[in-house]
């Protein structure tokens, strides 16, 4: 069962949330995400948040389809974005995408960002996606389609991650990438497939594009 939580970050690309709403089981909006939603013609099964940046449409348009609302205080010890992300797993939803995690605000990307390791210990299948990059997290082995994007490799833990990469215009063999270096920056699946082998740790996989 595919879940898809809509926040209230950046979404440029109104087709590409509505081509991931068509393809989702269940969809959550949070808060603002709402309103991107409804323009992209999409109708959440739940409302979440404290409804501070919802317009007074979208609030309107909620009232007149009767879309369940889940309320919380604008004072509360988690973001809507790990709200929506705990609905979803005591729903049992297995896997997880997020649009609308990345924005202006560079505390609730980052922290958003940092919720796949989140997803990850509970044994759920996590991306972020937004019109430029695709944010995974991985601890054991990816598969890449060859295709004209970079793919970063970033180290989450501070040990550093231990990284196999074949198919790759730079390959790797069991090479340690520390924590904090660029050595995993902007790399390209150059075979028909690019395999990712996780020995040791984790990382961040970044599919990205100009």
């Amino acid at each position: 069962m595919k879940g898809l939580i809509v926040l209230n970050g950046e979404i440029q690309d109104l087709n590409m949330l509505k081509e991931i709403g068509n393809q989702s089981d269940f969809i959550l909006s949070a808060d603002g995400g709402t309103d991107y939603c409804f323009e992209a013609g999409l109708i959440p099964n739940v409302v979440i948040g404290d409804l501070d940046s919802i317009s007074k449409k979208s609030l309107k348009i909620i009232e007149e389809k009767n879309i369940p609302v889940e309320r919380f205080p604008v004072k509360k010890d988690k973001t809507d974005s790990e709200l929506a992300i705990d609905y979803l797993i005591d729903k049992g939803i297995k896997d997880i995408t997020l649009i609308g995690a990345i924005g202006n605000r560079m505390d609730h990307t980052l922290a958003n960002i940092f919720l796949l390791t989140k997803m990850n210990k509970r044994g759920i299948k996590g991306q972020i996606v937004s019109s430029h990059n695709t944010i995974f997290l991985v601890d054991d082995e990816m598969v890449i389609p060859k295709m004209d994007n970079y793919v970063s490799l970033i180290p989450v833990d501070l040990f550093g991650t231990i990284v196999t990469l074949k198919g790759f215009e730079y390959e790797l063999d069991k090479v340690k990438i520390e924590f904090g270096s660029t050595h995993g920056i902007s790399n390209r699946v150059v075979e028909s497939k690019g395999f990712i082998k996780i020995h040791e740790g984790q990382c961040f996989v970044i599919i990205s594009k100009d």
